[in-house]
Protein backbone atom coordinates (compact mmCIF):
# COMPACT_ATOMS: atom_id res chain seq x y z
CA UNK A 1 0.00 0.00 0.00
CA UNK A 2 1.37 3.19 -0.60
CA UNK A 3 2.26 5.56 2.28
CA UNK A 4 0.11 8.86 3.14
CA UNK A 5 1.76 11.34 2.71
CA UNK A 6 1.47 15.13 5.08
CA UNK A 7 -0.25 16.13 2.52
CA UNK A 8 -2.97 13.78 2.03
CA UNK A 9 -3.73 14.14 5.52
CA UNK A 10 -4.09 17.90 6.07
CA UNK A 11 -5.80 18.36 2.61
CA UNK A 12 -8.37 15.85 4.11
CA UNK A 13 -8.46 18.23 7.52
CA UNK A 14 -8.50 21.36 5.48
CA UNK A 15 -5.00 22.50 7.57
CA UNK A 16 -1.55 23.04 6.90
CA UNK A 17 1.19 20.04 6.50
CA UNK A 18 3.62 21.75 8.92
CA UNK A 19 0.85 21.12 11.79
CA UNK A 20 0.35 16.91 10.23
CA UNK A 21 3.98 16.91 11.12
CA UNK A 22 4.00 18.59 14.36
CA UNK A 23 0.99 16.17 15.41
CA UNK A 24 2.03 12.91 13.91
CA UNK A 25 6.59 13.74 15.02
CA UNK A 26 5.13 14.29 18.82
CA UNK A 27 6.03 18.37 18.34
CA UNK A 28 5.06 21.31 20.52
CA UNK A 29 2.75 23.77 19.33
CA UNK A 30 -0.39 22.33 18.57
CA UNK A 31 -3.31 21.44 21.41
CA UNK A 32 -4.00 18.03 21.93
CA UNK A 33 -7.38 18.19 20.53
CA UNK A 34 -6.17 19.29 17.37
CA UNK A 35 -3.26 16.54 17.79
CA UNK A 36 -5.55 13.87 18.94
CA UNK A 37 -7.51 14.57 15.34
CA UNK A 38 -5.03 15.01 13.30
CA UNK A 39 -3.66 11.15 14.23
CA UNK A 40 -6.94 9.85 14.15
CA UNK A 41 -7.30 10.99 10.59
CA UNK A 42 -3.96 9.52 9.79
CA UNK A 43 -4.74 6.24 11.21
CA UNK A 44 -8.09 5.97 8.93
CA UNK A 45 -6.15 6.71 5.72
CA UNK A 46 -3.35 4.46 6.23
CA UNK A 47 -0.58 5.49 9.20
CA UNK A 48 -0.56 2.51 11.49
CA UNK A 49 -2.89 2.42 14.74
CA UNK A 50 -0.19 2.91 17.04
CA UNK A 51 0.54 6.13 16.50
CA UNK A 52 -2.58 6.94 18.56
CA UNK A 53 -1.15 6.16 22.05
CA UNK A 54 1.75 8.55 21.20
CA UNK A 55 2.32 11.49 23.42
CA UNK A 56 -1.04 11.55 25.20
CA UNK A 57 -0.24 13.54 27.85
CA UNK A 58 -2.65 15.37 30.74
CA UNK A 59 -4.50 17.78 29.45
CA UNK A 60 -7.85 19.15 29.35
CA UNK A 61 -9.54 16.78 27.06
CA UNK A 62 -7.37 13.72 27.60
CA UNK A 63 -7.85 11.10 30.58
CA UNK A 64 -4.82 10.25 32.14
CA UNK A 65 -3.25 6.98 32.36
CA UNK A 66 -3.97 6.33 36.07
CA UNK A 67 -6.73 7.69 35.77
CA UNK A 68 -7.85 4.56 33.48
CA UNK A 69 -5.60 1.93 35.88
CA UNK A 70 -7.55 2.99 38.92
CA UNK A 71 -10.14 0.46 39.23
CA UNK A 72 -12.40 3.21 40.92
CA UNK A 73 -12.18 5.44 37.67
CA UNK A 74 -12.27 3.18 35.25
CA UNK A 75 -14.60 3.90 32.45
CA UNK A 76 -15.75 1.00 29.90
CA UNK A 77 -19.19 2.13 27.84
CA UNK A 78 -20.44 5.18 27.72
CA UNK A 79 -23.58 5.97 25.02
CA UNK A 80 -24.56 8.46 22.81
CA UNK A 81 -27.83 9.36 22.82
CA UNK A 82 -29.54 10.35 19.67
CA UNK A 83 -33.23 11.05 17.63
CA UNK A 84 -33.78 10.21 14.49
CA UNK A 85 -29.71 10.00 12.93
CA UNK A 86 -30.26 7.61 9.86
CA UNK A 87 -32.20 10.36 8.24
CA UNK A 88 -29.10 12.44 8.01
CA UNK A 89 -24.96 11.16 7.31
CA UNK A 90 -24.81 14.51 9.27
CA UNK A 91 -25.34 13.17 12.62
CA UNK A 92 -24.29 9.98 11.68
CA UNK A 93 -20.08 11.17 10.63
CA UNK A 94 -20.64 12.84 14.09
CA UNK A 95 -21.18 9.38 15.80
CA UNK A 96 -18.43 7.35 14.04
CA UNK A 97 -15.79 10.16 14.83
CA UNK A 98 -17.09 9.79 19.14
CA UNK A 99 -16.70 5.65 18.43
CA UNK A 100 -12.82 6.09 16.64
CA UNK A 101 -12.01 8.43 19.55
CA UNK A 102 -13.66 6.95 22.47
CA UNK A 103 -11.96 3.39 20.78
CA UNK A 104 -8.61 4.86 20.60
CA UNK A 105 -8.34 5.59 24.82
CA UNK A 106 -10.92 1.92 25.50
CA UNK A 107 -13.81 2.70 26.02
CA UNK A 108 -16.75 0.94 24.11
CA UNK A 109 -19.34 3.34 22.60
CA UNK A 110 -23.22 2.40 22.68
CA UNK A 111 -25.57 3.41 20.41
CA UNK A 112 -29.05 4.56 21.89
CA UNK A 113 -32.43 5.51 19.97
CA UNK A 114 -34.63 7.15 21.51
CA UNK A 115 -38.31 8.60 20.03
CA UNK A 116 -38.31 12.72 18.51
CA UNK A 117 -41.23 13.42 21.08
CA UNK A 118 -41.59 12.72 24.36
CA UNK A 119 -44.90 11.22 25.65
CA UNK A 120 -46.72 10.25 29.02
CA UNK A 121 -46.13 6.38 28.55
CA UNK A 122 -42.33 6.83 27.86
CA UNK A 123 -40.11 5.70 30.03
CA UNK A 124 -36.18 6.13 29.20
CA UNK A 125 -34.38 2.96 27.92
CA UNK A 126 -32.68 0.92 30.92
CA UNK A 127 -29.41 1.22 29.99
CA UNK A 128 -29.27 5.00 30.66
CA UNK A 129 -30.86 4.12 34.30
CA UNK A 130 -28.75 0.84 35.50
CA UNK A 131 -25.22 1.80 35.36
CA UNK A 132 -24.88 -0.17 32.19
CA UNK A 133 -22.86 3.09 31.03
CA UNK A 134 -20.62 5.70 32.61
CA UNK A 135 -21.91 8.66 30.92
CA UNK A 136 -23.64 9.76 27.96
CA UNK A 137 -23.33 12.01 24.57
CA UNK A 138 -27.07 13.72 24.34
CA UNK A 139 -27.31 14.81 20.42
CA UNK A 140 -30.46 15.82 18.36
CA UNK A 141 -32.97 15.45 20.85
CA UNK A 142 -34.58 18.42 20.59
CA UNK A 143 -38.51 17.48 22.09
CA UNK A 144 -38.08 19.88 25.51
CA UNK A 145 -39.45 17.26 27.88
CA UNK A 146 -36.88 14.17 26.46
CA UNK A 147 -34.11 16.39 27.00
CA UNK A 148 -35.20 17.02 30.70
CA UNK A 149 -35.42 13.87 31.34
CA UNK A 150 -32.07 13.38 30.12
CA UNK A 151 -31.00 16.28 32.08
CA UNK A 152 -32.44 14.97 35.14
CA UNK A 153 -30.64 11.44 34.80
CA UNK A 154 -27.52 10.90 37.59
CA UNK A 155 -25.13 10.38 35.08
CA UNK A 156 -22.55 11.82 33.54
CA UNK A 157 -23.35 14.26 30.32
CA UNK A 158 -22.24 16.26 27.31
CA UNK A 159 -24.93 17.89 25.12
CA UNK A 160 -24.65 18.91 21.33
CA UNK A 161 -27.43 21.93 21.01
CA UNK A 162 -30.45 22.29 23.08
CA UNK A 163 -33.72 23.41 22.64
CA UNK A 164 -34.43 26.58 22.26
CA UNK A 165 -34.57 28.85 25.05
CA UNK A 166 -33.08 26.38 27.45
CA UNK A 167 -31.71 28.11 30.26
CA UNK A 168 -27.59 27.26 30.40
CA UNK A 169 -27.95 27.51 34.45
CA UNK A 170 -29.97 24.48 34.59
CA UNK A 171 -28.07 22.35 32.50
CA UNK A 172 -26.42 19.19 34.17
CA UNK A 173 -23.47 18.87 31.67
CA UNK A 174 -21.37 20.10 29.30
CA UNK A 175 -22.90 21.85 26.26
CA UNK A 176 -21.52 22.44 22.74
CA UNK A 177 -23.34 24.78 20.30
CA UNK A 178 -22.58 24.77 16.65
CA UNK A 179 -22.05 28.95 16.35
CA UNK A 180 -23.59 29.72 13.45
CA UNK A 181 -25.22 33.35 13.87
CA UNK A 182 -21.71 34.89 12.71
CA UNK A 183 -21.91 33.12 9.64
CA UNK A 184 -25.41 34.15 8.81
CA UNK A 185 -24.74 37.50 9.08
CA UNK A 186 -22.03 37.42 7.02
CA UNK A 187 -24.17 35.46 4.59
CA UNK A 188 -26.61 38.35 4.81
CA UNK A 189 -23.84 40.95 4.27
CA UNK A 190 -22.92 39.45 1.37
CA UNK A 191 -26.39 39.27 -0.08
CA UNK A 192 -26.92 43.36 1.08
CA UNK A 193 -23.43 44.07 -0.86
CA UNK A 194 -24.51 42.87 -3.63
CA UNK A 195 -27.75 44.52 -3.81
CA UNK A 196 -30.28 42.50 -2.16
CA UNK A 197 -32.52 44.14 0.41
CA UNK A 198 -35.83 41.75 0.23
CA UNK A 199 -34.21 38.61 1.83
CA UNK A 200 -36.27 36.33 4.18
CA UNK A 201 -35.31 33.62 6.54
CA UNK A 202 -36.54 29.58 6.54
CA UNK A 203 -36.15 27.53 9.62
CA UNK A 204 -37.93 26.42 12.81
CA UNK A 205 -36.46 28.98 15.68
CA UNK A 206 -38.75 26.91 18.30
CA UNK A 207 -36.85 24.07 17.37
CA UNK A 208 -33.43 23.97 18.96
CA UNK A 209 -31.04 26.79 19.99
CA UNK A 210 -28.79 26.68 16.87
CA UNK A 211 -31.98 27.67 15.20
CA UNK A 212 -32.51 30.39 16.95
CA UNK A 213 -28.92 31.94 16.75
CA UNK A 214 -29.16 31.62 13.34
CA UNK A 215 -32.14 34.06 12.94
CA UNK A 216 -30.58 36.16 15.09
CA UNK A 217 -27.44 36.59 13.40
CA UNK A 218 -30.04 37.18 9.85
CA UNK A 219 -31.87 39.87 11.89
CA UNK A 220 -28.63 41.58 12.92
CA UNK A 221 -27.12 42.21 9.70
CA UNK A 222 -30.70 43.34 8.58
CA UNK A 223 -31.17 46.37 11.17
CA UNK A 224 -27.88 47.22 10.49
CA UNK A 225 -28.88 48.39 7.06
CA UNK A 226 -31.79 49.55 8.29
CA UNK A 227 -33.97 46.89 6.11
CA UNK A 228 -37.65 46.05 7.48
CA UNK A 229 -38.07 42.59 8.57
CA UNK A 230 -41.48 41.29 8.90
CA UNK A 231 -41.91 38.25 10.51
CA UNK A 232 -44.75 37.13 8.65
CA UNK A 233 -43.11 36.88 5.41
CA UNK A 234 -40.44 34.36 7.34
CA UNK A 235 -41.08 31.24 7.83
CA UNK A 236 -39.81 30.84 11.38
CA UNK A 237 -42.59 28.47 13.30
CA UNK A 238 -42.94 24.98 13.50
CA UNK A 239 -42.76 22.31 10.49
CA UNK A 240 -43.74 18.78 10.60
CA UNK A 241 -41.72 16.73 10.09
CA UNK A 242 -43.16 14.99 6.83
CA UNK A 243 -44.32 18.31 5.53
CA UNK A 244 -41.54 20.34 4.83
CA UNK A 245 -41.71 20.06 0.87
CA UNK A 246 -45.37 21.05 1.03
CA UNK A 247 -44.87 24.15 3.81
CA UNK A 248 -42.51 25.58 2.29
CA UNK A 249 -43.59 25.31 -0.96
CA UNK A 250 -47.09 26.87 -0.22
CA UNK A 251 -44.64 29.76 1.67
CA UNK A 252 -42.90 30.42 -1.40
CA UNK A 253 -45.82 30.42 -3.42
CA UNK A 254 -46.44 33.39 -1.10
CA UNK A 255 -43.36 35.56 -1.00
CA UNK A 256 -41.22 34.62 -4.03
CA UNK A 257 -42.56 37.40 -5.89
CA UNK A 258 -41.34 39.86 -3.30
CA UNK A 259 -37.53 38.09 -2.05
CA UNK A 260 -34.38 38.61 -3.64
CA UNK A 261 -32.72 35.77 -1.21
CA UNK A 262 -33.50 32.97 1.16
CA UNK A 263 -31.36 32.23 3.88
CA UNK A 264 -32.18 28.70 5.19
CA UNK A 265 -30.98 27.12 8.31
CA UNK A 266 -29.84 23.95 6.96
CA UNK A 267 -29.03 22.65 3.58
CA UNK A 268 -31.94 20.42 3.11
CA UNK A 269 -34.14 23.37 3.68
CA UNK A 270 -32.31 25.09 1.25
CA UNK A 271 -32.39 22.53 -1.23
CA UNK A 272 -36.40 22.49 -0.88
CA UNK A 273 -35.91 26.45 -2.45
CA UNK A 274 -33.85 25.19 -5.29
CA UNK A 275 -36.26 22.48 -6.00
CA UNK A 276 -39.57 24.41 -6.48
CA UNK A 277 -37.27 27.42 -8.14
CA UNK A 278 -36.02 24.86 -10.58
CA UNK A 279 -39.31 24.00 -11.00
CA UNK A 280 -41.05 27.32 -11.17
CA UNK A 281 -38.35 28.57 -13.72
CA UNK A 282 -36.52 30.80 -11.37
CA UNK A 283 -32.83 31.41 -11.95
CA UNK A 284 -30.59 30.87 -9.02
CA UNK A 285 -28.72 33.38 -8.71
CA UNK A 286 -30.00 35.57 -11.28
CA UNK A 287 -33.24 35.48 -10.27
CA UNK A 288 -32.87 34.77 -6.58
CA UNK A 289 -29.91 34.11 -3.48
CA UNK A 290 -30.15 30.72 -1.50
CA UNK A 291 -27.98 29.63 1.02
CA UNK A 292 -27.81 27.09 3.44
CA UNK A 293 -25.94 25.57 6.75
CA UNK A 294 -24.18 22.82 7.51
CA UNK A 295 -22.40 21.98 3.92
CA UNK A 296 -24.17 18.49 4.12
CA UNK A 297 -23.35 16.96 0.52
CA UNK A 298 -26.02 14.39 0.77
CA UNK A 299 -28.38 16.70 -1.80
CA UNK A 300 -28.02 16.56 -5.81
CA UNK A 301 -28.60 20.33 -6.13
CA UNK A 302 -29.12 21.98 -9.23
CA UNK A 303 -26.74 24.42 -8.54
CA UNK A 304 -23.59 24.08 -6.08
CA UNK A 305 -25.22 25.58 -2.81
CA UNK A 306 -23.68 28.41 -0.32
CA UNK A 307 -23.33 26.95 3.22
CA UNK A 308 -22.01 26.68 6.20
CA UNK A 309 -19.39 24.48 6.67
CA UNK A 310 -19.74 22.00 9.79
CA UNK A 311 -16.72 20.17 10.81
CA UNK A 312 -18.60 16.93 11.90
CA UNK A 313 -15.19 15.12 12.55
CA UNK A 314 -13.56 17.92 14.96
CA UNK A 315 -17.11 18.08 16.69
CA UNK A 316 -17.15 14.13 16.98
CA UNK A 317 -13.64 14.35 18.60
CA UNK A 318 -14.65 17.37 21.01
CA UNK A 319 -17.68 15.59 22.74
CA UNK A 320 -16.10 12.46 22.93
CA UNK A 321 -12.88 13.64 25.11
CA UNK A 322 -14.84 16.06 26.88
CA UNK A 323 -16.84 13.49 28.54
CA UNK A 324 -13.82 11.36 28.94
CA UNK A 325 -12.16 14.57 30.72
CA UNK A 326 -15.93 15.04 32.89
CA UNK A 327 -15.58 11.37 33.76
CA UNK A 328 -12.83 11.57 34.93
CA UNK A 329 -12.09 15.12 36.16
CA UNK A 330 -16.08 15.09 37.59
CA UNK A 331 -15.78 18.64 39.96
CA UNK A 332 -14.96 20.70 37.34
CA UNK A 333 -17.23 23.28 36.13
CA UNK A 334 -19.65 22.79 33.22
CA UNK A 335 -18.58 24.38 30.38
CA UNK A 336 -20.66 25.96 27.43
CA UNK A 337 -18.13 26.14 24.01
CA UNK A 338 -18.86 27.25 20.83
CA UNK A 339 -17.90 25.80 17.91
CA UNK A 340 -17.00 27.81 15.08
CA UNK A 341 -17.82 27.09 11.11
CA UNK A 342 -16.74 28.22 8.18
CA UNK A 343 -18.68 29.78 5.15
CA UNK A 344 -18.66 28.60 1.57
CA UNK A 345 -19.37 30.69 -0.69
CA UNK A 346 -20.72 29.07 -4.07
CA UNK A 347 -22.45 29.96 -7.42
CA UNK A 348 -26.20 29.84 -5.70
CA UNK A 349 -25.53 33.69 -4.25
CA UNK A 350 -23.28 34.50 -7.44
CA UNK A 351 -19.83 32.88 -6.59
Amino acid sequence: MKKVTYQQVADALNISRVTVWRAVNDKPGISPDTKHMILQKAVEMGYPVSILNQGRQEDSFHATKDSFNDSSKKISNVAVVVSRPETSNFWMSIIHYQAITLASQGINLMYVYLPPTYSDTFTLPSCLTDGSVSGIIVMNIYDPRLFSALNDLSITKVFLDCPTNTIFSTLNGDLFLIEGRANTEEIVEHMIESGKKRIHFIGDIAYAQTNKELYLGYLKAMQRHQLSVNEIDNLISPIGIDQYKETISAYLDRIIKRSDAIVCANDYIASLVLQYCQKNKISVPNDLYVSGFDDNQEFNNSIALTSVHVNNDRIGVHLANRLVHRLTHPDDDYEYTYIRSRTVYRESTND
